[in-house]
């Protein structure tokens, strides 16, 4: 059976130099997803992180629509004492130019 996939939307990001920034997910706040509720304490992506493994961006959550992934370096995490922060590099295509538009 493959990994469990957690799925996220992005709030406020910004457009800085072509790359869409942002707060991917922010520590010590509670989220409410239908009848779930979520905290996530701090260093919660540190294991993750330091195992090199691919992570990607995916538009509207669609696996066949891949914005960037860290494999590549399209795709930058850190955490930081926020929350995990990210940098995108928007691709020049349809969905990329249409992101960095909205």
């Amino acid at each position: 059976m493959p990994p469990a996939i957690e799925r996220r939307y992005l709030a406020a990001p910004k457009v800085e130099g072509g790359q869409l920034v942002g707060l991917a997910a922010p520590y010590d706040r509670i989220t409410n997803i239908g009848e779930f509720r979520e905290r996530i304490a701090p260093r919660a992506f540190a294991r993750t992180l330091a195992s090199g493994r691919d992570v990607l961006a995916l538009a509207d959550h669609d696996s066949t629509s891949v914005l960037g992934r860290t494999g590549s370096g399209t795709l930058i995490l850190r955490e930081t004492s926020k929350g995990l922060e990210y940098a995108l590099s928007l691709p020049a295509t349809t969905t990329g130019n249409d992101l960095r538009e909205l």
